[in-house]
């Protein structure tokens, strides 16, 4: 099995219990190292999170819980605008022991179907030690919406001129004339020209 990289948001389980069904809980401050999302929409690297965190000694590991408040930051997707947003997130995952995780991986190398949630980045280290990294992008990325939008009737950018619509004055739009047509414009202005 692969070496486990090291945490980048590390929860020591010190105190945490070994017997089965044994629990701790925190309340915990993490600052992300990475942004957490989607390209239009993310929590931004450096944000910190306010997390309460429940642990619970099972005997395969130790089973996880996190949830709590986020806000992202994103793009409208139709006219570009700042999109920020509230999520609330709520996930558990069970981290596994290396010994216990190295055999479940063993013993389903043949069916993916069993244990579909297996990851190697779900593991306790040998210092007590989880990575909570994981389990927040698994549990942020879901809330995120599919189509970022500033509002859901957002009319977008103009074509012509790419000012946002919304602030545009009423009735915005630009006079287009087919190409074919063209030259006969220029007569119409040569006409007027002469009249005047």
């Amino acid at each position: 099995m692969k070496q486990v990289k090291k945490a980048a948001i590390p929860l020591d389980l010190a105190g945490l219990g070994s017997a089965e069904g044994d629990s701790k809980s925190w309340r915990v401050q993490v600052e992300l190292p990475a942004a957490i999302g989607t390209e239009d929409m993310a929590v931004p690297a450096g944000e910190t999170l306010d997390l309460q965190v429940l642990a619970v000694a099972i005997s395969e590991g130790v089973s996880i819980s996190a949830s709590g408040q986020a806000r992202t930051q994103g793009e409208c997707v139709r006219c570009l605008e700042l999109v920020e947003k509230d999520i609330d997130f709520s996930l558990s995952r069970v981290y596994y022991y290396p010994d216990e995780l190295a055999h479940l991986l063993n013993e389903v190398s043949g069916d993916s179907s069993m244990y579909a949630e297996l990851d190697e980045v779900y593991q306790v280290c040998p210092d007590s030690r989880v990575d909570l990294e994981p389990l927040l992008i698994d549990a942020i990325v879901p809330q995120i919406p599919y189509s970022v939008l500033c509002s859901p009737d957002c009319p977008g950018l103009c074509p012509d001129c790419g000012i946002a619509l919304a602030h545009a004055e009423a009735g915005h739009h630009h006079e287009k004339i087919d190409p074919r047509w063209s030259a006969l414009k220029g007569i119409f202005d040569q006409e007027g020209d002469k009249n005047a």
